[in-house]
Parts: C-alpha cells; structure tokens; sequence
C-alpha cells in the first residue's frame, strides 16, 4: 500500500514582481514577458499572489535601487507581503548587496521571494 503524500500549505503571500532583463530597448518586452511567465509558475505553485508588477526597462543600476526602495516602502505600509524577483542579481549588483536588501526587507516585516533560489530569509533571533 503506498503512501500519500501531503501537501504543505504555505500561507498566502502578497507581493510584487519585479522584471529585470538585459538588452536592447528591442528584445526587453519579449524578454520581461518570458520572465512574467516563469515568475507566475513559480508564484502559482508557492501560494504567492502578485499585486503589482515593476519593470526596470533598460534602467541602471541607480534607478533599480530608487525602484526597490518604493517597493521596500510598499512592504513596510502593508500593502503588500514581500517582493518576488527571478533571480537574486535582478536587484542588486553583488551578493553583500542581495543580503543587505533581504535583510531590509526582513526588517520592514516582509519576505524576499526568489523564483531561483527560493526565500531569502534571514532568520535571526533577536536578543
């Protein structure tokens, strides 16, 4: 007799997608739409629900963090959960800089939500 298997059920987690490609002006809207998909698969199976989405466009570096702080400022008011991205280096520029934002938008009460390497939560007891 086999065993069934249970599903583990996450609690619903609202939150923002952000869209970061890299190209030409031509091929971002086809890359971001790809991106959408494999962010919503990945949101559908989680129990993540998008409210919003954010497009970095062909926008540096600069403009990324202006976006990240408006979405850090939508977790801390509440109006959503947390922040999904698919991948980690779509918001940051090195890996010191992916903690320090996980860590940001820990404190504001949300959670990090990536599609590749799952949440990025930093789990510290405080004293």
């Amino acid at each position: 007799m086999s065993k069934k298997k249970r599903k583990v059920h996450e609690p619903e987690i609202r939150c923002i997608a952000y869209l970061s490609v890299y190209g030409n002006e031509n091929e971002t809207e086809i890359r971001e739409r790809k991106q959408l998909r494999y962010i919503r698969e990945y949101a559908a199976s989680h129990n993540i629900t998008i409210t919003k989405i954010m497009h970095k466009d062909v926008l540096g570096q600069r403009d990324v963090n202006l976006h990240f702080e408006r979405m850090l400022s939508m977790v801390k008011e509440g109006f959503v959960d947390g922040i999904i991205i698919a991948n980690s280096m779509a918001v940051s520029n090195s890996i010191v800089d992916v903690y320090m934002k996980a860590g940001r938008v820990a404190e504001a009460g949300g959670v990090m939500v990536s599609v590749d390497e799952g949440r990025l939560t930093m789990k510290i007891v405080r004293c």
